[in-house]
């Protein structure tokens, strides 16, 4: 791995004082689309902008060399792919700010970032979830669906602040954006990301919010995630599909052991796609339900909503690319 710290003014470069803000955003051949980003990240001594290459095309890498971010910016670059959970942990190692907040490269904050996280330096509380949108890449002006769950979590826990709408928040707000979260806490028990292809999030998060000893929530909305075509999020081949079992399965796991098992994910759904893989698969992932104790009644109810689920779950279009 190699590392740089690309400044606009010499003066800048290779600074290591503590900031308020340590921006981590995993990146990987979307060179366009992180400059969107880094554009609604304002220019601040208080922030610290931490990008991990993931072994992008070598014209790609290139431009993240030759380009004049304005502003300090560290960029580390990894020789191998070794996907966005391995690039964030590269990244934790390097921060220094009171406070951790994650972007992906593919997506960008609201007008105001410090104008919306400022309020919060000072909170007691260790994570602060902010609103979301979503739009179509292809689209701007068409607002999208991906984050109607995660919306109405902050906005039922912030009008409606009880038990059950606290720990569903903190379990089932699985991705790192649109939240502040505070670095002591994570160094202090040692969270990290899953070094997996896909859901690498998923832990993490609920690791997060079972360590946070308060937190707090606001509608207002800090980030927006877009939706492109044939993303990891939306894709569909045997490899994510099977990151995703993975991940579920640890998770679930770590919830029946903290007692939150009401707030385990379903699994229904990799069970009724797994064929799509061969019967070979499909026996296998029986073998790991029956092997990690998989509640199959969960999630039951949407059995009948299968379509809604799709869409949900991955880009119902896309055809499976691996198959036995």
């Amino acid at each position: 791995m190699s590392e740089h710290s690309i400044a606009a003014h010499p003066s800048l470069a290779g600074t290591s004082a503590e900031k308020k803000y340590s921006i981590i955003i995993p990146h990987k051949n979307s060179f366009e689309l992180l400059t969107r980003l880094l554009a609604s990240i304002p220019v601040s001594d208080d922030i610290q902008i931490i990008i991990v290459d993931d072994s992008s095309r070598d014209e790609q890498q290139q431009k993240l060399r030759d380009h004049d971010f304005g502003r300090e910016v560290n960029v580390l670059f990894e020789t191998a792919a070794k996907g966005a959970g391995s690039a964030r942990n590269k990244a934790l190692r390097h921060a220094s700010g009171k406070w951790l907040l994650f972007a992906d490269a593919d997506d960008f904050f609201s007008d105001g970032l410090l104008d919306l996280i400022s309020p919060f330096y000072n909170a007691e509380e260790d994570v602060v979830f902010f609103g979301t949108t979503s739009v179509f890449n292809n689209d701007m002006h068409r607002t999208a669906y991906r984050h109607h769950r995660y919306h109405k979590l902050v906005t039922d826990y912030a009008g409606n602040p009880t038990a059950d709408h606290e720990d569903a928040l903190k379990y089932y707000f699985n991705p790192p954006w649109a939240k502040l979260i505070r670095r002591e806490m994570v160094e202090k028990h040692k969270i990290r990301f899953q070094e997996i292809l896909a859901s690498n999030d998923i832990f993490f998060s609920m690791n997060c919010g079972f360590r946070a000893r308060k937190i707090a929530a606001t509608t207002k909305v800090l980030y927006t995630i877009t939706v492109t075509p044939n993303s990891i999020s939306n894709s569909f081949s045997r490899e994510h599909f099977d990151a995703r079992f993975q991940a579920v399965l640890t998770a679930n796991d770590f919830l029946r052991s903290i007692g939150k098992g009401k707030y385990q994910q379903s699994v229904l759904y990799y069970l009724g796609r797994s064929h799509a893989f061969g019967w070979k698969y499909t026996l296998y992932v029986l073998k790991k339900l029956v092997r990690h104790r998989s509640n199959l009644l969960i999630g039951i109810e949407k059995v009948f909503g299968y379509k809604q689920m799709l869409s949900q779950r991955e880009n119902p279009s896309l055809v499976p690319v691996s198959k036995e």
